[in-house]
Formats: structure tokens, sequence, C-alpha cells
């Protein structure tokens, strides 16, 4: 019953972890990473091995590609199957950080430390992120932990095997097993190897008691160094390329930076509740770390000087990261790279916790022998206060303003309004990896520009594909890197009219031109119509996509819904003045719910109709901008004409204004 007791709490810990990291798990579109991981685990495992060995195409290390690689022969490469992984891993993190806790810090304080730290990892948001990724840092974070455990019963065994038996003892096989954990640590991610560099200052730091352990350890430091040489002059010659940095400024605000991210991550909590809930956190921490959790001398842990440990863990990662600034300017390029160290933050967290209790604890029954209930109340806060605000942020993971990139969404919106004679233009074309993961048309797709810039030729390949198609989607991401100055759009943008523009989460811009406005016949999927308007303007025919629309959208126009119009329109006669159209969604009592957007680069813009010719057919698209207000129900789309000077141009007939179709707004 005993051993049931205390194997129940970290396995409900586990499941609850792996119940967390599946609800949700396909809310986010695979991002460009993600694809990258999916395009790279679809390659042969030379090519994997060429590319990650040699750190020129893609800058990890080959082990994650090559698991993915065998595992998506298994279970597919569909978005689920590529996230399971990183579920599978992150989960069995609970059971090793909470036995990790135990075996450093012993006993009865080990189990209580353990079992917080376990549920904080459970829920914590950075950790469950990146366990709903389908990339390499819930690995690196499990062969770290799991390394250092290795390496703490190495030390362990090795020092107190040699006491006993009066000879040099040293437990191979926990040596063994640290040695591979490093090196697989290293060629899942480099920074993995920052613990190692921890794991030998604690060594030197605690000399007088772990000196034989420095033979075993420096033997499986070599034979780490032998795994790793095929990876090492890669890694140095990429080191340097992005030029030095400035590590001696701005050192608080990355470690801030750092905490915060672990703490709160992607939740959308206003900046006062974000500083804090890290500065709860962060508190907690330094109490792990300089507050004893006995007022009186306790046993000595099986591991000397254990806060030691966790806090040369915590520290030595970004310590040596910011050495590297010196060499390499964006070595703290993502706080993902770091996620070696959170389960030793979330230790400590659980540490500062369990010793503040455990001495208010002390303190209320001290001053009285027997305490009132309300004196247990404030050790059980601590307890509570670290999972209260490890949960706060915990739903943000999954809320519109936490997307990735939203390139599943992206491509559903291009199967819904693109036709197979369209062009889809992707830029740069390095980021053509996850459209092509969810594309399936309709559409002809084209990835032309790497980077852009003032001798980039643009004539040449836009021409070509301008003059194939009549609609040219171009679809922009990380376009800040590629083509900070949007010379594509601005070469569409001033050759064609516009058809619509959306701004996914993640993305910088789609954007739709129409190279074929004008056109001789009246398209098959449009509806004909004849609306003629004073001073000889004609409305030929119109075509809507959608029959409803809703009110709000949390996507690609927050935080109104459009609707697509396009309409096609002729003359008779040759134009004196020029006109501008618009499109209301009307209700019964003829209030305006909707109303179109005004783009300088429309069609009406762009060729005016002075410049039209009797007989041509004008295209000209509009994207009605919903009142987000707007009560659900059935609306009037209708178009109307106003002059330049803004006054409206009726009918011939003497209508204001012609209605096209109903529209059911929708919530």
């Amino acid at each position: 019953m005993s051993s049931l007791r205390r194997t129940w709490p970290p396995l409900a810990l586990t499941l609850l972890a792996f119940a967390v990291r599946l609800y949700n798990l396909t809310y986010h579109s695979l991002w460009f990473d993600e694809a990258m991981s999916v395009h790279w685990a679809r390659s042969t495992v030379p090519r994997i091995l060429e590319v990650s060995m040699n750190l020129v195409e893609d800058r990890l290390p080959p082990l994650y590609y090559l698991s993915l690689h065998y595992w998506r022969v298994l279970a597919g490469d569909g978005e689920m199957a590529v996230r399971l992984p990183s579920v599978l891993l992150g989960t069995l993190l609970i059971p090793l950080v909470y036995r990790l806790s135990v075996d450093l810090l012993g006993g009865s304080y080990g189990q209580r430390v353990g079992l917080l730290a376990a549920a904080l990892t459970a829920l914590n948001p950075f950790l469950v992120w990146y366990s709903q990724e389908a990339r390499m840092y819930a690995q690196a974070a499990l062969l770290g932990t799991l390394g250092t455990w290795f390496f703490l019963r190495a030390i362990t065994l090795t020092v107190s095997q040699t006491r006993r038996r009066g000879a040099a003892n040293y437990a191979p096989a926990q040596w063994l097993a640290y040695g591979l954990c490093a090196a697989a640590g290293l060629y899942t991610h480099l920074y993995s190897g920052f613990l190692l560099a921890a794991h030998a200052l604690y060594l030197l730091l605690t000399w007088r008691h772990s000196r034989r352990a420095w033979l075993p350890f420096a033997l499986t430091m070599l034979g780490v160094a032998l795994l790793f040489a095929p990876l090492a002059l890669a890694t140095w010659r990429v080191s340097g390329e992005a030029g030095p940095g400035a590590p001696l400024t701005g050192f608080w605000s990355r470690a801030w930076w750092l905490l915060s991210a672990f703490s709160v991550w992607k939740a959308p909590l206003s900046q006062s509740l974000r500083t804090i809930t890290s500065a709860v956190m962060v508190g907690f921490a330094t109490l792990g770390l300089v507050l004893p959790h006995h007022p009186a001398p306790s046993p000595q842990p099986p591991a000397p000087s254990p806060r030691l440990l966790v806090a040369l863990l915590l520290l030595t990662p970004p310590a040596i990261a910011t050495l590297l600034l010196f060499r390499n300017q964006v070595a703290f390029f993502g706080e993902r790279y770091f996620i070696v160290i959170v389960p030793w933050l979330l230790i400590a967290v659980a540490a500062g916790a369990v010793n503040l209790a455990t001495r208010l604890r002390i303190m209320a029954i001290s001053t009285d022998r027997q305490p009132p209930i309300s004196h247990y109340l404030l050790p059980v806060t601590c307890y509570l206060l670290p999972i209260a605000f490890t949960l706060l942020p915990l739903p943000g993971q999954w809320s519109p303003a936490a997307r990735k990139e939203a390139w599943r969404e992206t491509v559903g919106y291009l199967a819904a309004h693109a036709h197979a004679e369209d062009a889809i233009l992707i830029h740069p074309d390095w980021t053509r990896y996850p459209l092509q993961y969810y594309f399936r048309g309709p559409g002809q797709t084209y990835a032309v520009f790497g980077s852009v810039d003032e001798s980039t030729d643009l004539d040449s390949p836009l021409t070509t594909i301008s003059a194939k198609h009549e609609i040219l989607w171009l679809v922009e991401s990380h376009t800040e890197l590629a083509d900070p100055e949007h010379r594509a759009n601005a070469w569409l943008a001033a050759r064609y009219p516009a058809v619509t523009e959306l701004y996914p989460p993640g993305l910088a811009a789609v954007r739709a031109y129409a190279p074929g406005y004008i056109s001789d016949d009246l398209p098959n999927q449009a509806t004909p119509t004849n609306a003629l308007f004073e001073g000889g303007l004609k409305l030929v025919g119109y075509v809507v996509p959608q029959s409803h629309v809703s009110a709000s959208d949390d996507l690609f126009h927050p935080p109104s819904g459009w609707a697509h119009v396009t309409l096609y329109w002729s003359t008779e006669a040759p134009q004196l003045q020029n006109y501008a159209p618009f499109v209301h969604l009307i209700d019964d009592l003829g209030q305006v719910w909707g109303a179109s957007l005004e783009r300088s680069n429309d069609t009406f813009d762009f060729y005016p109709p002075t410049r039209w010719e009797p007989g041509q057919l004008v295209r000209a698209d509009f994207d009605v901008n919903l009142n987000p207000a707007t009560p659900p129900g059935n609306y009037t789309l209708v178009v109307g004409l106003r002059t330049v000077s803004g006054a409206q141009v009726p009918l011939l007939d003497g209508s204001p204004q012609v209605p096209l179709m109903n529209i059911e707004v929708v919530r």
C-alpha cells in the first residue's frame, strides 16, 4: 500500500500531462519550421545526413529528423502523426522530473518537491507548446534531463561504492548511459551541450566530495567529443557566420525575456499580469535556490549541494550563450533554444514553494501547540500559488492571439476562392514548404525568388507568370528577411488592379491581382445582369463566392468579417468622366451593415472608365467590410455608383442601386 501511495501521484500527473498535450493538438497549423521537419523527414537518410551534418541548408543536427523519418514510415505525416512524438517525449519528462527531484534532494522533502515540480512540468505553457510541435525541442528537453539524471546517479554510485569497497568503482553502466544521452542531446540540438559545461562546473565546485568521479567523467566527455567530432567543425563554422553581437549590454533584459517566456509564453495576458506571473515564478525559484528547506540542520542529501547543481543548470546555458555573442549576434535567436533549462527552473520553483511552506508551518506550530486551521492556509497557499500562475496562461496557448502561422487556413481560403487557372506565387521561395504541405489545388503554384533587392530581375519571371493567368495570388511570409522593401508586391501593384487582400497570423499578407482584368466574355461562374446607369456604365454580371458570412473574423481581418464581390462592367460609348462603384450590405430598412473598402489600386482607380473602350468587359473586385456587431439574419448585397465628387448616380429606371443577392450573416 505504501508503494502504491508513492506511485499513483506521479502516474496521475503523467496521465494529466499526456491529456493536456493531446488537447487541441491540431489547433495550430503547421508553421514553417514544422513543415521543414516534415520536408526533411520525407527525404532519404543520406540526404538528411548530408544537410544536417554540414549545417548548410538547415542549421540543426540530424537526430530528430532521422527519428521523424522512421516514425512517419509507421504513422504517416498528417498533422497529428508528426506531432505525436513530441507529445510522448514531453509526457515522459514528467515522471523523469519527479524521479530526478527525489534522487537529487532525497527523502520526503525530495518527494514533495518532485510532485510539485512534476505538476508544474505537466502544465507549464512553454513545455506544453513545444510538446505539441513537430520539432526537436521536446526531445532536447527530455535528453538533457535524462542525461543529468544519469550524471547524478553515476556520481552517487561512483562515490558511494568507492567509499564502501575501499577501491575505485566507477559505475560504468551509468556513465555510459550519461555519455549516450549527452551525445544524443548534441545531435538533437546544439544548446544541449551547455548542460555538459554545467555538469563540469558542478564537479569542480564539489571537488572534495566528487573527486572520484572526475576520471570517469573525463573519459565519458572524451567519448562524447569523439562522437560529436563529425559535427564539430560545421558547428564552429556556422557559429561565426552572423557576425559578433554585444554581450556586455542587455544581459538582464535577455534574462527576463527568457524567464517571462518560460512562465507565460504565448498567453494573451495584459503586460501587468505577464509581469506579475513571471515575477511570482522567479520569486519562488529564488527561494528554492537560497532558502534552506528546514531552519534546522537536515540530513545529508544523496548528492552534495543539490541547489548548486540546479543553479548551475539554470545559469550556465544563458551565460555561455552570452559569451557566444562575442562571435555570433544570434546566440539568443529564440527562447526555444533554451528549453533544456526549463525543468530546472520548475524544480527550483517547486523547491521554493516547499521551503516556504515548511518554514511557515513550523513557525505556526511553534507559536501555538494546537494551531487553528488558518495557520495551515499560508503553507497550502505556497503550493497552490505556482500551480495557479502556471494554469493562468495555459489556455492562451489555444487562442487566436497565439496562432503560429496560419498556413492551413490560408490554403483553405485559396481552395475556396482560387480557380484552376489562377497562379499562386509563394514569396520568398523557401517558404513554400508549409503551403505545399496543405495545398491540394486549385491553381498552379510558383516559387521564384529566394531574396529580392534592387538588382533582382523581377520583370522576366513575373511577366511570364502574369501572361498565363487572369488572377495571380501573392502569398508572402518572412519577407522582412527576403524582401524587406516588398519589391515583388510593388511590381504587381504597379501593373495590375487589386482583387483582395488578407493578413493571416504569422504571414506577411496574401494578396490577389488581376492581370486579366480586361476580357471579351463573361466567365461561366458569373451571374449575368443588365443594369444600366445614367452616364452609360453597365453592370453586366457578378460573382459572390459565398452565400453566408460571419460578422466577425479573428483570423484574416480581425475584428470584421469580409464578403468578396466581383463585378463585371462595360460601356457602350466612350466615357467623359470617371466613377467609383460601391457595394453595401443592407437590411430590410436600408440600413448599411457592410461597406466595400476603398483601395487606391482597385480597377476603377487603376483603369478609370475614361480609358475604357466600348465592348471591353472590365473586372472590378470589392471586399465588403462588415460591422462586427451585425445581427445574424438575411441581408441584401447592393451595388451603386458615385461620381468622383461623391454624387450618387442612379440607374436609367430611377433605382438608386442594384440588388444582387441575399447574404446570410452568421455568428
